[in-house]
């Protein structure tokens, strides 16, 4: 009589089999998942690039575009457009070649060049009002300033007297940013400047939620737009 530990070894070793398979099935899915993660963040990271690499030649474009025609019209002027752009790029070189997050203030101070150089042509006529009651916080470059952008070109470049509001300040766990004109609105705009600002938009809404799980919302007044970024506290506080 064969004794009954000796009938279990077949149970034993096909357990012992199933087990073997499952730590494999363990490691090989880890392994995958590990593969994914560093797939996603190299993707990440091109999205990133080619975002960035649409609106900084962009810029840079616009303002040697508006320092030529100030070359024709007024050279002293051009020379002060002139120097706000290489102050810009003074400031921003090492930054615009990062991926890495910058301070409120350094964002501030690439709007406050980039609307001194629009206010350089004397046609030009707007106010820009700051009223930045917070700015302890750290953002992906030129998330804001694209927006002023937006603002001054196809908001109020057809209207006298235009008004940008800037406001930033905390909301309970959230830091809120508001880009605010009195311009045409988007229902006014030609088919060609719908396409440019959408195309603006849509790059700063996917670095926004790829670099700080920020959001960016659009509100048409009717007597104007409102652009409001909302990027949660945290996201902010940790680069600092």
């Amino acid at each position: 009589m064969i004794k009954w530990y000796i009938a279990l070894i077949p149970t034993a070793v096909l357990l012992l089999v199933l087990i073997i398979l499952v730590i494999w099935d363990i490691k090989e899915i880890r392994k995958r998942d590990e593969k994914l993660k560093e797939q996603d963040k190299e993707m990440t990271g091109l999205k990133l690039r080619i975002s960035q690499n649409q609106i900084r030649p962009h810029f840079i474009f616009n303002s040697l575009l508006a320092i030529k025609q100030l070359c024709i019209e007024d050279p002293r002027q051009a020379a002060r457009a002139v120097q706000h752009f290489s102050s810009y790029l003074r400031a921003n070189l090492d930054a615009m070649s990062s991926d890495d997050p910058v301070t409120f203030d350094t964002e501030l101070e690439c709007i406050r060049e980039y609307v001194a150089l629009e206010k350089a042509d004397p046609a030009v006529n707007f106010v820009v009002n700051y009223d930045t009651e917070f700015t302890d916080f750290c953002l992906p470059l030129m998330v804001v300033e694209p927006m002023v952008e937006n603002a001054i070109r196809h908001g109020i470049s057809r209207k006298d007297n235009g008004v940008i509001n800037i406001s930033s300040r905390l909301e309970k766990d959230r830091v809120v940013i508001s880009v605010e004109d009195n311009g045409v609105g988007f229902g006014n705009e030609t088919k060609q400047q719908a396409e440019h600002r959408s195309t603006g938009i849509k790059n700063t809404r996917e670095r926004l939620k790829l670099m700080c799980n920020g959001e960016l919302n659009i509100i048409n007044t009717g007597q104007g737009t409102i652009v409001r970024i909302e990027i949660p506290l945290d996201e902010t506080r940790h680069v600092i």
